[in-house]
């Protein structure tokens, strides 16, 4: 799974129902890869409109340690450091471009889990596919 589809999911239980930030999902990854793909600028600039760029820089920070642990960093030269915040220029930065289609298309969540910040429930990923459906009880639909 990819940072870039990371950061579009959100909880799919009963907190969302009730009013509570499902969102962004915390990552507890337990396997990554890196996967190069080229760099189009244009569309890396076109998705910073998309994405919630605070929830991106902290999915790197819980990514990283698992990153580190598979040997990315050596494969690419080190894992991206991220701005604090968005750049002023972000959209002319070259630099600042690459470092964000690194993350956003290129780190990938391969095995680990998303956990909602407001009830805990967990969404397993399995050879980086999130597995984001839940029953009708967990939703409050039916009784069991």
């Amino acid at each position: 799974m990819r940072l870039s589809t990371h950061n579009l999911l959100e909880c799919t239980t009963r907190c969302i129902a009730r009013g509570y930030p499902g969102y962004p999902l915390k990552i507890r990854a337990a396997s990554a890869k890196y996967e190069e793909h080229p760099c189009v600028q244009g569309f890396t600039v076109d998705m910073i409109r998309k994405i919630d760029y605070g929830a991106l820089s902290t999915a790197l920070v819980e990514m990283r340690q698992c990153l580190e642990d598979a040997g990315v960093a050596a494969l690419m030269g080190g894992i991206p450091e991220l701005p604090p915040a968005l750049p002023a220029d972000h959209d002319t930065n070259d630099e600042f471009l690459r470092k964000l289609h690194v993350v956003l298309f290129e780190l990938h969540l391969i095995e680990g889990m998303l956990v909602c910040p407001a009830c805990g429930a967990e969404f397993p990923v399995k050879d980086g596919i999130p597995q984001m459906l839940v029953n009708e009880v967990e939703v409050g639909g039916a009784a069991a």
